[in-house]
């Protein structure tokens, strides 16, 4: 199950990927075949972001009807070399 925390880091992700790929779409002097490859990255792109979205919100809404827990992260606490 993938937690809150875990899709808003690939969201995360998926929107730098997006900022950067429209900006070799947009650039100046970008050839036809460089900005159909950038259109097409774009496009997979914003599936993948509107499947992300889709998954926080189904999260959130089994959250708050009570059909699904918050699921708990436990952290590692580990102790370097420390006595």
């Amino acid at each position: 199950m993938e937690t809150l925390g875990s899709l808003t880091d690939k969201l995360s992700v998926v929107n730098l990927k997006l900022y950067h790929t429209e900006d070799v779409a947009q650039e100046e002097g970008a050839g036809d075949k460089q900005v159909a490859d950038a259109k097409r990255k774009i496009s997979v792109l914003n599936r993948q972001r509107n499947a992300l979205i889709e998954e926080i919100d189904v999260l959130f809404e089994g959250v708050m009807e009570g059909t699904r827990e918050v699921p708990q992260v436990f952290r590692q606490m580990k102790d370097y070399g420390k006595k």
